[in-house]
């Protein structure tokens, strides 16, 4: 039987660091498995320039950078699991550059939306996750993946996290999730049940989830949700591609009167770093 292949997205900078402590820790929780790891501050991620070149059948990203590389990679393994730092209450900033190339994966969602997919998070306190694991469920998904389950680990200094008394149940939890698809830990259990998310803006009475837009009436402690917007239905973003490609050529026909528009606002004082 061919050997089971896991991928480990690691974004943290560090060496050795909690990011990639944990991965290696759930790797060795999946027996005949064999892990590779990617560590994406080391690649070239551009900024998308929202051209919608890519949108077009058959038409690579012009950027001349990894992403490219990294979603063959991506498309590759039996499972995947991303593992990030939490900086300033958010996730490391290059899990966003990765989200913003989604319209680049986008040819590959069939085969992403199937792919066994967790994510971590480490962060050092929990006064300061702030939208910390519902950003990263959120930037994962963006690719196409369906994220199964999170954990959070905590520690501060390289390697701390494996010190703290959870380590071994939570690194279970997720090796269990990758090996199944299935199993979803305790941060995942009162939170929006198609995005993840714990975070909502009260909508009418009523809460609206902020990623997808699901909503939900509060019953005793906690949520029931009855109504999910078909915007972010796996029909919703294939018609929200056909609308990304509409715009696209919806630009030739404006493009007079909208160069008109720029032309009103092209002067400006630009400051620059020296040797720019």
């Amino acid at each position: 039987m061919p050997e089971k292949q896991l991928l480990g997205i690691i974004a943290s900078h560090r060496r050795g660091g909690n990011a990639e402590i944990v991965v290696k820790a759930v790797a060795g929780q999946m027996k005949g498995w064999r892990l590779s790891m990617i560590r994406l501050p080391q690649l070239s991620i551009m900024p998308c320039k929202g051209c919608y070149a890519c949108l077009r059948p058959g038409v690579l990203c012009n950027l001349d950078d990894d992403m490219e590389w990294l979603l063959d990679r991506m498309a590759e393994p039996d499972a995947i699991l991303a593992a990030a730092p939490n900086y300033v209450m958010g996730p490391v900033g290059i899990m966003k550059m990765l989200a913003d190339r989604a319209l680049q994966a986008s040819p590959r969602y069939e085969l992403f939306k199937s792919k066994k997919t967790a994510v971590a998070l480490t962060l050092g306190r929990e006064d300061y996750r702030g939208y910390a694991d519902t950003a990263l469920m959120a930037q994962v998904t963006a690719l196409g993946f369906t994220v199964s389950n999170i954990e959070l680990f905590y520690g501060t200094h390289p390697g701390e996290v494996a010190l703290e008394k959870d380590f071994e149940e939570k690194t279970a939890r997720l090796a269990r999730s990758l090996l199944t698809g299935g199993e979803m830990g305790p941060m995942l259990s009162d939170r929006c049940p198609r995005c993840r998310s714990d975070l909502f803006r009260i909508r009418d009475g009523v809460f609206e989830c902020a990623i997808c837009k699901s909503l939900a009436r509060p019953e005793g402690d906690k949520l029931k949700f009855y109504y999910f917007h078909p915007e972010f239905s796996d029909e919703g973003k294939i018609e929200h591609m056909k609308w990304l490609f509409g715009k696209k050529q919806e630009y030739s026909a404006l493009k007079e009167k909208l160069s008109a528009v720029q032309d009103r606002y092209r002067d400006g004082l630009w400051l620059s770093p020296p040797g720019t």
